[in-house]
């Protein structure tokens, strides 16, 4: 973990399990290069099983605007990197909403979300998910995750995020002509360094298939116009692995699409 560009270790026989467990996850993201607008309603419950103790989110290059609790203002503080929040509910679940602002464009870590050639692009992978939206940017909380994505239609026809696609359309209202919005669902928990979104220009190679319980999927091979003719590979390989994994392991596919976004913008490999 960087700490002032110095590398100091972490040990697995000093792990603590974490304070405070995030159940549900309910992202919105305004997509502007220069400011993304970030509202982020969590639901939390207390550990029992780690004595009582502030609330400590992650938190890198974020512009903090509004903390509630239940819906009503929180005391809270910055310390360092990290939001602090302290006499929060001790029995049950509570909701907690942080709103930020970031701004992709200038994200030259490409950690996080940024900007690359006119499409947004997020890698979470281990630690970016705090250059995000405040959270416990750690592998072992486990939530489920519901993100609506908002843009100009026209720059950004093709939004996605993890899971599948629940709702979409354009946004009505006053100020938001030639906007749309998709909303995902991921119906499995996933540790925030599996995060996921893309918007931009894309254009995607399509194949349904049924598998052998006799449900219907998508499979999709997003890239960026003019390489459609690269994508046959990908897909007669993505459709061989799902096949294997049902055949050989009894596993069949557990969402209602697979995606793939296959472009140079990835500072790694297989994010």
């Amino acid at each position: 973990m960087p700490n002032d560009g110095i590398a100091t270790a972490v040990h697995r026989e000093d792990y603590v399990a974490p304070a405070y467990w995030i159940d549900n996850v309910n992202l919105t993201f305004d997509l502007e290069p220069a400011k993304t607008r970030v509202l982020n309603k969590m639901t939390l419950r207390r550990n029992p099983d780690v004595a009582t103790q502030a609330l400590k989110l992650d938190g890198e290059e974020l512009n903090l605007a509004r903390v509630l609790v239940n819906g009503q203002g929180a005391s809270f503080k910055i310390d360092g990197n990290r939001l602090v929040l302290e006499g929060l509910p001790q029995e049950g679940s509570f909701e907690l909403e942080i709103f930020t602002t970031c701004a992709p464009i200038k994200n030259t870590q490409l950690m996080g979300l940024y900007v690359s050639n006119g499409s947004f692009f997020t890698q979470c992978e281990a630690q970016g998910f705090r250059r995000i939206t405040y959270f416990l940017d750690r592998p072992d909380v486990m939530a489920s995750y519901t993100v609506t994505l908002r843009a100009d239609k026209a720059k950004y026809p093709v939004l996605l995020s993890n899971g599948n696609l629940v709702s979409e359309g354009p946004l009505e209202g006053a100020g938001n002509e030639g906007r749309h919005f998709a909303t995902w669902v991921d119906p499995h928990k996933k540790p925030s360094y599996l995060f996921a979104l893309v918007a931009g220009q894309l254009v995607c190679k399509e194949q349904r298939i049924r598998s052998r319980s006799g449900q219907d999927h998508l499979l999709q091979v997003y890239v960026r116009p003019g390489d459609l003719d690269k994508t046959e590979h990908a897909m007669n390989s993505l459709m061989a692995s799902v096949a294997w994994d049902e055949a050989r392991f009894g596993l069949p596919l557990d969402l209602e699409r697979f995606m793939i976004v296959a472009t140079s913008d990835f500072n790694m490999g297989a994010m």
